[in-house]
């Protein structure tokens, strides 16, 4: 580290780690460090250095909701009641094909791999399963 950049950390240091209203957000550092001092991109600086305090990760507000009550699984009961159905697109092109339409059975784990492209549209995966599956 260069000399600049030490003086800069300890700027930014002396601003966030003051006993008096220190460990503030990126942007109360930002106006606190740009009163006395000013460097090119002091903003992504002074955003590093509160990314990476301790204190302040530690502290930090959660602002999103808390989870939902857990629901459990339906319990399965005959085959072919509840499907997964997926594509694996972008492949290399193999037969005039370049995607695989996947059709799974969630109670007997069965599964069905069939050729397709990525043009196929509604009609097509709809023709595809009736014809497949």
């Amino acid at each position: 580290m260069s000399k600049d950049e030490v003086l800069r950390v300890e700027i930014i240091r002396l601003h966030h780690d003051m006993p008096m209203g220190g460990h503030g957000r990126q942007w109360k550092m930002v106006e606190m460090v740009t009163q006395n001092s000013w460097w090119p991109r002091v903003t992504r600086k002074v955003k590093q250095y509160v990314e990476g305090c301790d204190a302040c990760q530690r502290n930090k507000n959660h602002t999103e909701q808390p989870a939902g009550k857990l629901i459990p699984n339906l319990i399965l009961d005959k085959a072919w009641m509840y499907i997964l159905v997926d594509f694996i697109t972008k492949l290399p092109l193999s037969q005039g094909y370049n995607s695989i339409l996947v059709v799974v059975d969630q109670f007997t784990k069965m599964v069905y791999f069939v050729p397709t492209t990525e043009k196929t549209m509604a009609e097509g995966l709809a023709s595809l399963f009736r014809d497949n599956v």
